[in-house]
């Protein structure tokens, strides 16, 4: 049997019965094997910890620090219980890895690198604490397939301890069949986000066509955009009234900023997954995860004209429009399940608990 620690940098809930409203990620269930450890074939024993402390504590890591400190504090002292500790993301693995700078251990460390480090930063202190700090991963798993660019570049010494692994979607969950369709009697369109989207493109695209078709913004309100025509600005809205807005849709929006690391993609994903097309800036993010004019639909990021065709082409052709959400469903189910990346990750594992390179 393989024991393994797993340090995620969010909050998850602790709980005797699977509830229906968080996603794998998201809880830890009493006897049930975690998220997609479900999926392994060997024998693992997986504990969970999260960033959880008092709230000002929590405020101050995540805002001002941007890595966590209590996290790795509570588990310093049982580190020689485990074969393999498991970082999701360098926020809950950069002091570890400094730790182990100086303390080794007899567990691996391994790190998804969501955020290529400091946000892929080129200059600075941050990226000279990562650089420090990573000289102690034992494995490194990423999401975006351009991220090695920056990773020969900056942190040389962990390419050849690298692996892309695409992320694989529950699509289980975000199933559209038990579902019910927002509907308040005017058609539209979804764009769901808050951070790191780049709205002045989608809404300016969106002016420009003169449609009837409505744009709900859902998760983002801006006073900026009020009293756009057309334009619904609505703020978060739990896992299930999203995907009852997602389902009601006639298609999507992802007008992601571009950045050289991973986000957007469970948000595109899950849109794929209902069976919506989904019309997205060509972000090195989302790249790898639709495949466009088949899957999805891509506009230049920044390019308002551009989009504002992608968009136009979507409205106006139902044919199209629904050709590719109905394909988006079963392009995810072959090549970005869930289980598929489960099975790849503890490939990974595997070796690197052995000391050998991907």
């Amino acid at each position: 049997m393989n024991k393994v620690l797993m340090l995620v940098n969010w909050k998850v809930r602790y709980c005797k019965e699977e509830p229906s409203d968080l996603q794998p990620p998201d809880f830890v269930c009493e006897g049930e094997p975690y998220w997609f450890f479900r999926y392994f074939k060997g024998d693992w024993d997986v504990d969970v910890v999260d960033v959880r402390s008092l709230p000002a504590i929590e405020r101050f890591e995540k805002e001002n620090l941007r890595f966590y400190i209590i996290q790795t504090l509570r588990v310093i002292p049982r580190l020689g219980e485990y074969d393999l500790i498991v970082s999701h993301g360098m926020q809950s693995g950069v002091l570890l890895s400094l730790w182990r700078r100086l303390f080794k251990t007899k567990a691996k460390h391994v790190v998804f690198d969501i955020g290529s480090f400091a946000s892929a930063s080129e200059e600075g202190m941050a990226l000279k604490l990562m650089q420090m700090a990573s000289k102690s991963i034992d494995g490194l798993i990423y999401h975006t397939s351009s991220q090695i660019t920056y990773y020969r570049k900056f942190f040389p010494w962990l390419v050849d301890k690298a692996q892309f692994i695409p992320f694989g979607t529950d699509l289980e969950f975000f199933e559209a069949d038990d579902v019910s369709p927002f509907f308040d009697g005017r058609p539209y369109c979804t764009c769901i986000g808050s951070a790191k989207r780049d709205w002045d493109t989608v809404v300016e695209a969106y002016r420009s066509l003169k449609t009837d078709l409505r744009l709900k913004i859902i998760g983002y309100v801006d006073d900026k955009y009020l009293g756009i025509p057309g334009v619904d600005m609505i703020p978060a809205v739990p896992v299930q009234e999203m995907r009852s807005y997602i389902k009601g849709a006639l298609f999507c929006v992802l007008p992601l900023e571009v950045y050289n690391y991973s986000y957007g993609q469970m948000t595109l994903m899950q849109q794929m997954a209902m069976g919506k097309c989904v019309v997205a800036a060509e972000a090195p993010s989302l790249v790898d995860y639709a495949v466009d004019g088949e899957s999805a639909v891509f506009y230049r990021p920044l390019d308002v004209d551009d989009c504002s065709k992608k968009l136009r082409s979507v409205i106006e052709n139902k044919d199209y429009r629904e050709r590719i959400g109905s394909l988006a469903p079963v392009w995810l189910r072959d090549e970005r399940n869930e289980e598929k990346m489960a099975h790849e990750i503890e490939s990974c594992f595997c070796k690197w608990l052995r000391g050998t390179n991907v």
